[in-house]
C-alpha cells in the first residue's frame, strides 16, 4: 500500500506541475515566436489540449519513478539490507500537522461561508463589520487549525501502564 500511496501522491504532483510547466513553456514560446493568436485559438489549444497532454505524460513519469524507487526500497528493507524505517521527528510531525490543520481549518471556513451565503441568499453584507468578519474567517480558522494540528502531532505518546 505504501508504494501505491507514494505513486499516487507523485502522480498528483506531476499532474499539477506538468500542467503548469507546459503552460508556462507554451506561453513563453508563443511570445518568443510572435504567435498572432495568443489570446484566441493558440491559447485555447495550449490550455485545453497541449498542457493537459503534457500534464498526463508528466504524471505517468513521476508516478512510475516513485513506484520503482519506493518498491525497491521496500524490497531492500524486507530483505534486511536496509534498517527499519525510523519514526518522524517532532519537527516534521509538527510541520505536517500544522499544514494539515491549516488546510482543514481554511476548508471548514470556506464551507461555513458557502452554507451561510446559500441560506442567506446573498453574499453581500449591510455593514462593514460583517464583511470584515467574513473575509477574515478563513484566515483565523486556518491559523487555529494549524496550531491545533501542530499541537496534536507534536505531543508525546502516553507511556503504557506497567
Amino acid at each position: 500500500m505504501r508504494v501505491f500511496g507514494w505513486a499516487f501522491a507523485f502522480a498528483l504532483i506531476g499532474l499539477v506541475g506538468g500542467y503548469a510547466a507546459t503552460l508556462g513553456i507554451g506561453i513563453v514560446l508563443m511570445e518568443v515566436n510572435g504567435v498572432s493568436q495568443r489570446e484566441g485559438a493558440a491559447a485555447m489549444g495550449l490550455a485545453f489540449i497541449i498542457a493537459p497532454i503534457g500534464a498526463c505524460v508528466t504524471a505517468i513519469v513521476t508516478a512510475s519513478t516513485a513506484a520503482v524507487i519506493t518498491g525497491r526500497r521496500e524490497r531492500d528493507r524486507l530483505g534486511g539490507t536496509l534498517p527499519p524505517r525510523q519514526p518522524w521527528g517532532r519537527t516534521a510531525r509538527g510541520a505536517a500537522g500544522g499544514l494539515g490543520g491549516f488546510v482543514l481549518g481554511y476548508g471548514a471556513a470556506v464551507l461555513i461561508l458557502f452554507a451561510f451565503y446559500q441560506l442567506r441568499g446573498s453574499p453581500y453584507f449591510e455593514t462593514y463589520v460583517w464583511a470584515l468578519a467574513a473575509a477574515w474567517l478563513p484566515v483565523v480558522l486556518g491559523i487555529a487549525g494549524a496550531v491545533g494540528g501542530a499541537q496534536l502531532a507534536m505531543r508525546e505518546k502516553a507511556a503504557p501502564a506497567t
